[in-house]
């Protein structure tokens, strides 16, 4: 599945149950409190494939998953980069420190899971936007010009 597609995916999934959540009337921070790990792997088993396995994708006491996905995470299925012969295909738009890359067949892909920054309760009140693809749009990153 490509960068793109499964971004999509994600936002027609994110979108639907906002629109659940808005009609039972919940407030910002009843949304975001519904999508805490263990409240989304009950009430909304498809939403990640991780939590079948009751498989958190960070390692945090309180992970929240609104942000599946991080805003400062940027991608072009084509690629952003390449270096050295490796077409790095995603990367971080704030270079945290906690990022590392992964290199599958000369292809690069940026492993978040160290860095626990947008799965926060106070990130995510602080950038919420019901609209996840609206507050997501700087991941589609630049392709390679070159």
């Amino acid at each position: 599945m490509s960068y793109l597609h499964w971004f999509e995916a994600h936002a027609n999934k994110h979108h639907a149950i906002i629109v659940k959540l808005l009609t039972q009337k919940m407030s910002k921070e009843a949304i975001i409190d519904y999508f805490t790990f263990e409240k989304m792997r009950l009430n909304e088993p498809d939403f990640c494939p991780l939590y079948a396995d009751c498989q958190k994708c960070h390692t945090m006491e309180k992970l929240n998953c609104y942000l599946c996905a991080c805003p400062h995470f940027r991608f072009n299925d084509e690629g952003i980069a390449c270096r050295e012969g490796i077409r790095y295909k995603s990367t971080c738009a704030i270079a945290s420190r906690k990022g590392r890359y992964a290199v599958f067949e000369n292809v690069a892909h940026l492993d978040c899971s160290l860095c626990t920054v947008p799965h926060t309760e106070a990130f995510i009140a602080k950038h919420f936007d019901l609209e996840w693809k609206r507050l997501m749009m700087a991941c589609l990153g630049q392709a390679l010009t070159a």
